[in-house]
């Protein structure tokens, strides 16, 4: 029976003998940290309400970038869906402005 495990003992690490003690072994991989944010190069005046078209055309971006960014946050849009002022801020922040609310 020590034979077996010795054929196979190539295939696991040092101090494991069989598939069951290998999964004591694996480690879990680690979460990279969040890319820091740009600088600030300006604000951004938001009148809501806002679609991604009018949000792309501030931006100057495509408005399937700004769909995929959307979609980073967990929000899932279309064209001409309507922003809600959370999901804008997060994403002008991304490309360096800050969103600012008109009264």
């Amino acid at each position: 029976m020590d034979d077996e495990f010795m054929k196979r003992g190539y295939l696991l690490p040092e101090g494991c003998k069989d598939l069951i003690e290998l999964s004591k072994y694996q480690q879990k991989p680690v979460p990279k940290p969040p890319a820091p944010p740009p600088p600030v190069v300006g604000e951004m005046t938001v009148t809501e309400p806002m679609t991604v078209g009018q949000l792309a055309s501030a931006l100057k971006q495509t408005p399937y970038q700004i769909i995929a960014d959307l979609m980073e946050i967990g929000v899932y849009a279309r064209l001409d869906y309507v922003i809600a002022f959370d999901a804008i801020a997060k994403i002008t922040r991304k490309y360096g402005y800050l969103a600012k609310k008109t009264p």
